[in-house]
């Protein structure tokens, strides 16, 4: 029997699910946080909505819950609502006689014992029905305002009406007549305000007897309304209109681009100056202090750009101090452009060890002979490196060039750990309306802000949509236009 040949590890169908699959997951966790960040950027998210499907589906169990009791326990509710309507009635009549009572007596025939027993049926009509509104039986309390209006009638009854009666008539057997005066002055229009609140109460219940599904639906109007507003919201190209409705986000496009043109030029003027200094044989301990100057690449950047704050802080850092004493005031907290100025430093700081280790790689692979046969020609420093090495090393410093323009593009952590963006002024930027914000805010910075200081998700993510686009410009503009021509065969 012939042994069959293995073709491999696994057999071509394991071989090929295992693909599938892994393709199918790489596919989901790249595309999906995309997909959802667009999708994000055309809502309302916020830190109310962002996250709140768990809650969203608790609230609507609930709603079903109610809406399936009342509706299957129809009945039961409606005697509930005659019942209260029937005790508001008894509470309305007692208080009707009240005000009759007051309007007619006389110091002769008035009856404290028959207000007493008024006030009896009246508190116990009431408290029935507010037993029976306020009930998880009945749900009546959602019903649009009922229970609010039952619970001002009480209010006003306990502590207007009573408490009336009580400080004028008090311990009194007798009453005069200044004391029916001031009763028909202070209680009888409380009674009459009480009498108009409980036939509002009243219209309400017979409007949920001969209307129920109205009811059902105000049952839960409270519950819809605190899902619609934990839900987020479509809203098109609103959070890009509110992008661009005042003098901010521009302005922060206008500061990166700024940034961009003139940290790039310093960052690469220091790297490829440090390069061709260093390369020289003439310069004793050359790889080693190569190998200092790299240490800002290898440092974290938080620790690096927070020293540098220290190091430039108004009133205590030391460049602050040799400044101040050379007549010049630095302010990177309270100074629009000394904190810009103090974001190329620091920026510059962070980048030069990587143009630099890109300009020696290039320099060593330019033949010495070259450099060799200049000098016996008589070239000078500045004349080798001008029309020999720099034409020869073009390429890889338009290279990095490019690289580090791109991540100034998404400068971030240094505005964010020098000043956060600031200082905060009035910002006018062309023609856009006038605004207070961060003078120095990056693109990045400012959609960072938008989400973890205002907690507007939407307006963050749309923010981050524009510079998306900013960068995708930029990569065409690199391709088509640099790239492709400094390419050998290229256009």
């Amino acid at each position: 029997m012939a042994k069959s040949k293995s073709k491999g590890l696994y057999p071509s169908h394991v071989a090929f699910m295992l693909i599938f699959l892994s393709l199918a997951m790489y596919l989901f966790f790249s595309i999906w946080p995309i997909a959802y960040s667009i999708y994000v950027a055309f809502t309302d998210a916020n830190n109310y909505n962002i996250a709140s499907e768990p809650r969203i589906r608790e609230l609507q169990a609930q709603r079903a819950n109610i809406i399936n009791y009342l509706q299957n326990n129809r009945e039961n509710v409606l005697k509930q609502v005659y019942a209260v309507d029937n005790y508001l009635g008894n509470a309305y009549s007692s208080l009707l006689t009240l005000k009759q009572i007051i309007q007619s007596s006389t110091p002769q025939n008035f009856s404290v014992a028959k207000i007493s027993e008024i006030r009896g049926t009246t508190d116990k009509a009431l408290a029935y029905a507010s037993s029976i509104i306020t009930s998880n039986t009945t749900f009546l309390y959602y019903y649009a305002n009922l229970g609010d209006v039952v619970s001002k009638a009480v209010t006003l009854i306990d502590g207007g009406i009573w408490a009336d009666i009580d400080k004028i008539v008090g311990f009194k057997l007798i009453l005069t007549e200044d004391d029916l005066a001031q009763l028909r002055t202070s209680v009888v229009p409380k009674i009459d305000q009480a009498l108009s609140l409980l036939q509002t109460a009243r219209d309400m219940l017979r409007q949920i007897e001969t209307n129920y599904d109205s009811f059902v639906a105000s049952a839960t109007k409270g519950l819809d309304e605190e899902i619609d507003k934990i839900s987020m919201h479509f809203v098109g190209l609103k959070n890009f209109e509110t992008l661009f409705s005042d003098s901010r986000f521009p302005n922060s496009i206008y500061k990166t681009l700024l940034f961009v043109l003139t940290s790039v030029p310093l960052k690469v003027a220091v790297g490829v100056f440090l390069a061709f200094l260093f390369s020289s044989e003439l310069i004793y301990g050359r790889k080693i202090m190569r190998a200092a100057l790299l240490v800002p690449w290898a440092l974290p950047v938080l620790l690096s750009v927070t020293t540098w704050r220290m190091f430039m802080a108004p009133q205590m850092g030391p460049l602050w101090y040799f400044l101040n004493g050379l007549g010049i005031d630095i302010n990177i907290y309270n100074r629009e452009w000394d904190a810009f100025l103090a974001y190329n430093i620091v920026e510059m700081w962070l980048a030069y060890p990587f143009i630099m280790t890109v300009t020696m790689a290039a320099i060593t692979s330019i033949p010495k002979e070259l450099i060799e046969s200049a000098m016996v020609d008589g070239a000078s420093v500045w004349q080798r490196f001008k029309d020999i090495m720099l034409p020869l090393i073009s390429r890889p410093v338009l290279f990095a060039s490019i690289l580090t323009a791109g991540a100034s593009l998404q400068a971030f952590m240094v505005p964010l750990l020098i000043n956060n963006g600031g200082p905060t002024k009035d910002i006018q930027f062309l023609w856009f309306p006038r605004t207070t914000g961060g003078v120095n805010e990056m693109m990045i910075l400012f959609g960072y802000n938008r989400a973890y200081l205002d907690q507007l998700y939407g307006l963050s993510a749309a923010a981050y949509l524009v510079v998306v686009a900013i960068l995708f410009i930029y990569a065409l503009i690199w391709y088509f236009l640099i790239y492709k021509r400094t390419t050998p065969g290229g256009m």
